[in-house]
């Protein structure tokens, strides 16, 4: 048997071969321990990196793009911001002399495309669930100016908790998922759409859909922008037809972590960057220095107050024993002095200059009765003292009880729940969920959730000052 290749096989003299996995694996050995092999289109590995973390690798041949491979990453790079609790997080990027590649948080589950093809369709109720955390992820990153361009049902990921994660945030042109410029919030609310479609039908364009849910696809799918909803969280409460008697999630409404600084954060931007976050801080702050100097104003209006009788007692006490002497008989002085000796030993005298002045017109009297009235008008007033004495200690607790917390830092609350749902925290409305970093005064505080249909879910939560506290895994179940 000849080994001459057979004609028309041979390959061109300028041919280039174009690298393999195995070239793949060989050239990513410097970066991360591979596992095994995920996938093939594109190449996708199960590794860990230097710090010992799971991670899923995407690897692409660098010959399918003209432009340098650090403007082509750029995207990939601007994702490593995201960090919400239904992002797969981008940890990092690079290129090899081959390849390009990003690794992100490995997630154990199985993909929409997987479950479509297992199940075919899937409930309303059921889509829902899935897509609420879908648009939740879509909306956080579109507030950070970040659009996924690549939706699919491929990096939708699905847990054994129906717990959903959407991964390759910013692979659009890395993926050539997406014609150049059709990187908008509106392609990713038509990409959306069109997967709610697939769900409810299982790509069956003639199956038969609800009303609402038919013009809510419609509307999300239109290419005249004042079609279209405002966000995709928008979109997905339209499909909900026991959305709350007409209870609509906003954008000002759901937040959850940073926001782009053009306007202002379920878990989740850096909070440090949010302008809504910072201004309740702000209002916090404020509140709490309006609070204080209320204190204040109280505490001295009442130490006022409370000193301020003293000094009539004080005069009206000798003037009423002043007024029957007044003829010239003394009897009536030694009188009052008879009982005031007995309490002598009680105290010095407390305000010698306020008793001073009453006594002085009786101590010319007898010549040598000033000597014993002096330290007798000195010991009359502390009979009255006890009235001043009460005024005292109420005002040194008020400022040490008030002052301290006034300055407190606050803990930072983040929420989020499947369904979505209206968060509440001490029986006050601080909006749906997700959210994310919510200023929360040290302590205790009773936190709830509720929707309509569904059981509400109520817990006692303790917060630390500065603690950032995440309950992120709260379930609704129906009625």
């Amino acid at each position: 048997m000849s080994n001459t290749p057979a004609a028309g096989l041979t390959a061109p003299d300028d041919a280039v071969a174009l690298p393999t996995e195995l070239d793949a694996r060989r050239e990513l050995a410097r970066e991360f321990q591979i596992e095994r092999l995920l996938g093939q289109s594109p190449i996708l590995y199960l590794a860990r990196d230097a710090e010992d973390r799971l991670l899923a690798v995407k690897v692409v041949p660098r010959a399918r793009f003209e432009r340098p491979a650090e403007e082509v990453l750029k995207p990939v790079t601007a994702a490593t911001r995201l960090d919400h609790p239904h992002i797969a997080r981008v940890h990092s990027s690079g290129a090899t002399d081959s390849f390009l590649w990003y690794a992100t948080q490995y997630v154990e589950g199985r993909t929409l495309a997987s479950l479509l093809r297992t199940v075919g369709s899937m409930e309303l109720a059921v889509c829902l669930r899935i897509f609420e955390q879908v648009a939740s992820a879509l909306d956080y990153a579109h507030r950070l100016g970040i659009f996924h361009g690549a939706l699919t049902a491929e990096c939708i990921v699905v847990d054994s908790n129906e717990w959903v994660l959407v991964g390759d945030f910013g692979t659009a042109e890395l993926l050539q998922s997406a014609e150049s410029g059709d990187v908008t919030p509106a392609a990713d609310q038509r990409a959306l759409a069109l997967l709610v479609h697939q769900c409810l039908t299982g790509g069956d364009r003639s199956g038969g859909l609800p009303l609402h849910v038919s013009q809510a696809l419609r509307r999300a799918m239109s290419t005249r922008t004042a079609d279209r909803f405002p966000s995709v969280l928008d979109f997905v409460v339209a499909l909900d037809d026991r959305g709350g008697g007409g209870v609509r999630v906003t954008p000002d409404v759901v937040r959850l972590e940073a926001r782009p600084p053009t306007w202002r954060p379920l878990v989740i931007p850096d909070a440090d960057q949010d302008p809504v976050a910072a201004t309740r801080r702000i209002g916090g702050r404020v509140l709490a220095a309006v609070a204080l100097l209320g204190v204040f104003a109280v505490v001295a209006a009442w130490i006022t107050w409370s000193s301020a009788p003293t000094a009539p007692p004080s005069r009206a006490a000798p003037g009423a024993p002043a007024t029957p002497p007044s003829p010239p008989p003394a009897s009536p002085a030694p009188a009052p002095l008879g009982p005031v000796p007995a309490a002598s030993p009680m105290k010095p005298s407390a305000r010698p200059k306020s008793v001073a002045g009453p006594i002085v017109p009786a101590a010319p009297r007898p010549a040598p009765a000033p000597a014993p009235r002096r330290p007798t008008a000195r010991i009359s007033t502390p009979a009255r003292a006890p009235a001043a004495v009460r005024a005292t200690p109420p005002p040194s607790p008020a400022p040490t009880a008030v002052v301290p917390g006034q300055h407190t830092e606050p803990g930072l609350l983040s929420i989020n729940a499947i369904p979505w749902g209206s968060v509440y925290v001490d029986g006050r409305p601080v909006g749906n969920t997700p959210q994310l970093d919510l200023p929360v005064p040290p302590g205790q505080h009773r936190l709830r959730v509720e929707r309509q249909g569904y059981r509400p879910y109520e817990r006692m939560i303790d917060v630390a000052p500065g603690q950032r506290l995440r309950i992120t895994d709260i379930t609704l179940t129906e009625r």
